[in-house]
């Protein structure tokens, strides 16, 4: 067990041994899930701990860790207990890196454990097999509750309805789509009543608090900012292969957190990745959620870097040493103002490979962006390095962040969502920059995974469609110049 022996080696130098596998914080109190060894005597599980101004003792459940005494070859069965803690009291982030935890004569600091941080309290208990009823019960004792299927919950995210969404909802309900004119409706009475809401509610948003972990170099290549919202558990995923990449070294990591109701759960998230990759990243947490443009645009104001590369949290490399490859093909373009690039499906076959502008057959009048080589087998399409195309996704666009900010980054609003890259592209088109889309630089694209945006029913279409007609009240001449 890869862990075990890392914290073993880690700590070779003295006689007692704190590891914690995992970590969960939920309202005041802190759990943790580890093991303590002692390779000259016998475990004690005396915890204490002091936080800020707190101080108390820490409730241990102790249980067997044969895998750790088989792992670190002691003799007897007393000389390793797994624990699983509850600390009372911890009621900020700011209070768990200056958490010392006081154990059998020593002294730890939390923010120099390395352990993962989770969301669900069941996932803890699966490191305690032979004794899973009675953990559950010392949890229970101590107010965190069992959810209906008799399985221990997860810290719940309670996300209140939007009043402002609410209103919109309404709004688009009154659409036709299927009457003739239902485009002029929505230009002449839909649009300016949506825009109106939405306009007040980001005139409403304020502002963002940084956090920094780890030190980044001096000077970055290429800043790259990756929305968050529902999904945060991509951070996990995109960090381990960044880490693993020398060519990120060249990055400023910029997660940008437009889930407020996700605040808490990402920042112990986020801490805890740190610990274990040790790859320097930013975390912006905004005050209210912005939707996807607002966040990439948030990003874009706290990024150092020449180039910015907006990236979606469901996008993970397919090798190594991509990033530099496509700095360098945009820098050999002399005109370019977006460089998208290859992304794939699980499968290998084409998620995007640039896009076109493409009328829609049943809704007559508005122009939807369209993936020609979507699912098709990537072999099967000769892609050539870098090639012209009308538009890109902004699931992964680099671009020069001096022409990001002249060009005023996404327009807002774009209501929840779509039309927000095409939008972009016509902007820098408009400038008389080219879109360039790279076929050598190759990501995969769990296309819609990093999106849990809106409830049921229709109105989300009808807002789509409501998009669709903003973007052609700007752009009319060009997309059909474009699409010719």
């Amino acid at each position: 067990m890869y862990i075990i022996k890392r914290f073993a080696k880690r700590f070779f130098s003295s006689d007692v041994i704190l590891n914690i596998d995992n970590l969960f914080h939920s309202g005041d109190k802190l759990v943790f899930c580890g093991w303590i060894a002692n390779k000259a005597g016998s475990v004690s599980t005396d915890i204490t701990f002091k936080a800020a101004s707190l101080s108390g003792n820490a409730d241990c459940f102790e249980f067997n860790r044969d895998d750790v005494k088989a792992a670190l070859s002691l003799p007897h069965h007393a000389q390793v207990k797994g624990v699983l803690c509850v600390l009372d009291g911890i009621t900020g982030y700011g209070e768990l890196d200056k958490l010392q935890l006081t154990f059998s004569g020593q002294t730890r600091q939390l923010k120099k454990l390395r352990f993962r941080g989770v969301n669900s309290l069941a996932e803890m208990v699966q490191h305690i097999p032979a004794k899973q009823e009675e953990a559950k019960s010392f949890l229970l004792a101590h107010g965190l509750k069992l959810d209906k299927k008799g399985s221990l919950g997860t810290s719940m995210v309670v996300r209140h309805r939007d009043k402002d969404v609410e209103k919109i909802k309404s709004v688009v309900a009154e659409v036709n789509l299927h009457k003739a004119g239902f485009v002029d409706v929505i230009s002449k009475n839909i649009l300016p009543e949506v825009h109106k809401i939405w306009s007040a509610k980001l005139a409403k948003i304020g502002g963002a608090a940084l956090r920094v972990y780890g030190t980044q170099a001096n000077t970055t290549s290429v800043s790259v900012i990756i929305p968050l919202y529902g999904r945060y558990d991509f951070m996990q995923h995109q960090l381990a292969q960044f880490s693993a990449d020398p060519d990120m070294q060249q990055a400023e990591i910029i997660f940008v957190l437009d889930d407020p109701a996700l605040v808490r759960e990402v920042e112990i998230t986020a801490h805890g990745l740190y610990q274990t990759f040790r790859f320097p990243f930013k975390l912006l947490l905004s005050e209210k959620n912005r939707g996807f443009a607002g966040a990439n645009n948030l990003g874009a104001e706290y990024a150092s870097s020449e180039y910015i590369l907006l990236l979606n949290s469901d996008i993970l490399p397919c090798k190594k040493g991509w990033l530099s490859g496509y700095l360098a093909q945009f820098a050999g373009l002399a005109d370019a103002g977006i460089l998208g690039a290859t992304l794939l499906y699980e499968d290998n076959t084409i998620q995007h490979a640039g896009m076109c502008f493409r009328e829609d057959s049943h809704y007559p009048g508005i122009w939807m962006n369209h993936h020609p080589y979507k699912g098709v087998p990537a072999d099967l399409v000769p892609l050539t390095e870098v090639f012209e195309t009308p538009i890109t996704t902004g699931a992964c666009m680099l671009m020069k962040r001096s022409v990001y900010n002249d060009i005023g980054g996404f327009d807002p609003m774009y209501v929840l969502g779509d039309f927000e890259d095409s939008d972009l592209c016509l902007k820098v088109r408009d400038r008389g920059l080219r879109v360039y889309c790279s076929g050598g630089v190759r990501l995969y694209h769990l296309e819609r995974l990093s999106q849990d945006l809106v409830d049921s029913g229709d109105w989300k279409f009808k807002l789509t469609i409501t998009n669709g007609v903003y973007q052609v009240s700007k752009w009319r001449a060009l997309i059909e110049e474009m699409a010719g």
